[in-house]
């Protein structure tokens, strides 16, 4: 028997791709190549502006770290007991202008008048800090008193004055105080002056006083009474500031009320200045020696 039906019909000729081949030519089309070539600008895009911003940022972080910045608080100093200044000093400050020697624990100094200046020639001195004793050139020594009126405006309590404010500066913080720091000082520009072991760092700031009066008075008082002598509430108080590579503070000048001075000298050796009291009194022993001496010599003529 013979089957019936339709004859076979020869094979169409069909070619199948592979599903790898297949995933590409859709991808193909997908993703032409002008789109590859646009992200491809994106992306290089991206990483250029993350490089930059990596750059400035590590400029800024730069930049913040060697900032200007106001000196640190409570700086450790080394011990100073005997220091000396050369001060310039005049109204509405105290009207002082020479050398000036300190004991920091005895309070004992000595002044002595800058040549050429007010002072000329005018030297006090005092073992304690209270009694005062002068000599103009190469006169005697006397008794400075408040109703002493000296060549060039010195004065007994201007010049105790003087020695009081010098006596407190010690670092930063005589002039910055804590609260002070808080907002009320701006920091102009601080710059380096000097080589090696005399190096100095200078800050240029200026201090709302005025404010700083209105918020903290008491503070205001303290440092009317500790930092800058007869100093006056204003906007901007430009104050300049000098620390050696030892944070001690060397120099001060406040233009606005003629308060400058320049730390010479300092040790922690104590100062020891002439006592004038012994001269005095080796001097009025004479006298009344003499005195003494003067009518027995005549009584003994008549006898």
């Amino acid at each position: 028997m013979t089957a019936s039906g339709a004859p076979p019909r020869s094979r169409a000729a069909t070619w199948y791709r592979s599903d790898q081949e297949r995933n590409k030519s859709v991808r193909r089309r997908a993703n032409p190549w002008y789109r590859r070539f646009a992200r491809g600008l994106i992306g290089l895009g991206l990483l250029a502006a993350l490089g930059v911003g990596l750059y400035f940022g590590a400029l800024e972080l730069q930049n913040y770290l060697e900032r200007d910045r106001l000196p640190a608080i409570g700086a450790e100093v080394p011990e100073i007991r005997a220091t000396s200044f050369q001060v310039r000093s005049s109204s509405p400050a105290p009207e002082v202008d020479g050398t000036v020697t300190i004991d920091r624990t005895s309070r004992a100094f000595e002044f002595l008048g800058r040549n050429g200046g007010p002072h000329t020639g005018v030297h006090v001195v005092s073992v304690n800090g209270s009694d005062l004793y002068i000599r103009e050139g190469q006169g005697d020594w006397a008794v400075l008193t408040d109703a002493d009126t000296v060549t060039g405006g010195l004065s007994r309590q201007g010049l105790r004055d003087v020695v009081r404010y010098l006596t407190e500066a010690e670092n930063a913080d005589t002039i910055l105080t804590n609260r002070l720091r808080r907002g009320y000082v701006d920091l102009i520009e601080q710059a380096s002056e000097g080589l090696g072991e005399n190096e100095l760092t200078r800050y240029e700031m200026e201090i709302d006083t005025l404010e700083f009066s209105d918020d903290y008075p008491l503070q205001w008082q303290n440092f009317q009474a500790t930092a800058i002598p007869r100093v006056r509430a204003m906007r901007s108080l430009r104050v300049i500031i000098w620390l050696d590579a030892d944070d001690v503070l060397v120099r001060v000048r406040d233009e606005q009320t003629n308060w400058s001075w320049e730390r010479l000298t300092y040790s922690d050796l104590p100062f020891t200045p002439i006592d004038p009291a012994v001269t005095l009194l080796d001097a009025t022993t004479e006298s009344t020696d003499a005195a003494t001496e003067t009518p027995t010599t005549e009584s003994a003529g008549d006898g």
